[in-house]
């Protein structure tokens, strides 16, 4: 009788199989809408924000140089400062956009991750099911051999 309960496990391990895979892939489907969501924060209010307030920036160091009297022209110290500017401003907008990249890279490979172990869950659960049900199996057989053998001593084979 105990294949009875060998088949309930199986079909629960079947279900928490399931219902484990189906939790992961919602937490993989959230971490790819956080990666887009940031991407899109980024690209629509935070890199505007930088390149305007570099703007300003640079609209101060002009107005600073321009009101000191002195010339903003090549080979004038200004004009090296200037370059400086700049360069500095170039790399901090590709710094924040390597910054934004890999944060939503790092979200999409998480949920990546997430699909995998949500995968192997369901697998896991299968499997259990599989040797759940092979115990049966063998749980029912060796109660039929030991019907056969009683009811041969009893005379009823």
């Amino acid at each position: 009788m105990s294949f009875i309960g060998n088949i309930a496990g199986a079909q629960t391990a079947k279900a928490i199989g399931k219902f484990n895979n189906a939790l992961l892939q919602s937490q993989a489907r959230y971490t790819e809408a956080e990666a887009a969501r940031q991407k899109q924060v980024f690209d629509v209010v935070e890199k505007p924000k930088l390149l305007d307030q570099q703007k300003r920036d640079y609209g101060d160091f002009i107005v600073g140089v321009m009101s000191s009297g002195a010339e903003l022209r090549p080979g004038t110290t200004p004009y090296f400062v200037s370059l400086e500017n700049k360069n500095r401003q170039a790399f901090n907008i590709a710094y924040a956009d390597y910054q934004a990249k890999i944060g939503q890279e790092n979200l999409k490979n998480q949920s990546l991750l997430l699909q995998a172990q949500g995968r192997g869950e369901l697998f896991k659960g299968q499997l259990t099911a599989r040797s759940q049900y092979a115990a049966a199996a063998g749980s029912l057989l060796s109660d039929i051999g030991t019907g056969v053998t009683l009811g041969k001593q009893f005379g009823f084979i």
